[in-house]
């Protein structure tokens, strides 16, 4: 897992930073490229398939840049937490723009999303993975593979990989993005609170904690596949839980 970087305090941030080619913004930037591979690494291991870091990290430079630009001191905010919102929405803004999910992994999430919201609205409880595999008409091994082929799919949301790439303390956020995150947050909230101990453990180690799927596995004494499949249910649950209060129009497509 790697480590978050440490950035040297004396290096501030200044106006002349704004100079393309100049030596304050130079030093600016060197600064905080452990910042940017750091992001990029971050959010790469949780992607679907195969990543290429590079692309990740040059997207991530883009943002740094932008931060640059863009920065005003008298927000009060530290120019590493505004360089850091602005580095994770570049990075998420790439990752959307070459479409990193591919459309059968969308498909996989949605019927996992679809089949839990039904035994869930049936039953009034929790659905077991036996309910989900009845209502899919899939044997239990089926769905497993399921699960991990739904692997990627985020809630938007969840600590530290915000969908829509924008952080609260970003000071370019406006009075509305606000309001959106917390009532966002309230609601997963709300929701993670009655999922499963189990999930909800596992999403805490990876989401707040930020281990690996390997790692919690290691925690859990079970195969790093299982937590996948642990982890692809729960976000399923979450998805289909809080759509159904806000009505994401995706649970319906």
């Amino acid at each position: 897992m790697h480590e978050a970087p440490l950035v040297d305090p004396d290096i501030e941030w200044s106006v002349e930073a704004r100079a393309r080619g100049s030596a304050a913004r130079e030093r600016l930037l060197i600064a905080h490229l452990g910042l940017v591979k750091y992001l990029a690494h971050r959010i790469g291991s949780r992607l679907a398939g195969p990543v290429d870091y590079d692309d990740l990290a040059g997207d991530g430079l883009l943002g740094l840049m932008e931060a640059v630009d863009r920065f005003d001191p008298t927000h009060n905010v530290q120019f590493k937490t505004y360089a850091e919102a602005r580095i994770r929405g570049a990075i998420l803004d790439g990752i959307r723009g070459r479409d990193w999910a591919p459309r059968s992994l969308r498909r996989a999430a949605r019927q996992l999303e679809a089949a839990i919201h039904a035994v869930e609205t049936r039953a009034h409880r929790e659905a077991t993975d036996e309910e989900i595999a009845d209502e899919l008409q899939m044997t239990i091994e089926e769905l497993q593979a399921l699960y991990v082929q739904a692997r990627g799919v985020r809630v938007g949301g969840l600590p530290e990989l915000q969908e829509d790439g924008r952080d609260p303390a970003d000071p370019g956020a406006g009075p509305l993005d606000h309001i959106e995150f917390k009532e966002r947050r309230r609601l997963l909230t709300e929701e993670i609170d009655h999922l499963p101990d189990r999930e909800q453990l596992v999403l805490s180690l990876y989401y707040e904690r930020g281990l690996t799927l390997k790692e919690i596995g290691a925690v859990l004494d079970v195969t790093e596949s299982r937590v996948c499949q642990i982890h692809t249910r729960a976000v399923a649950r979450l998805r289909a839980r809080v759509g159904e209060r806000v009505m994401v129009p995706e649970l319906t497509t």
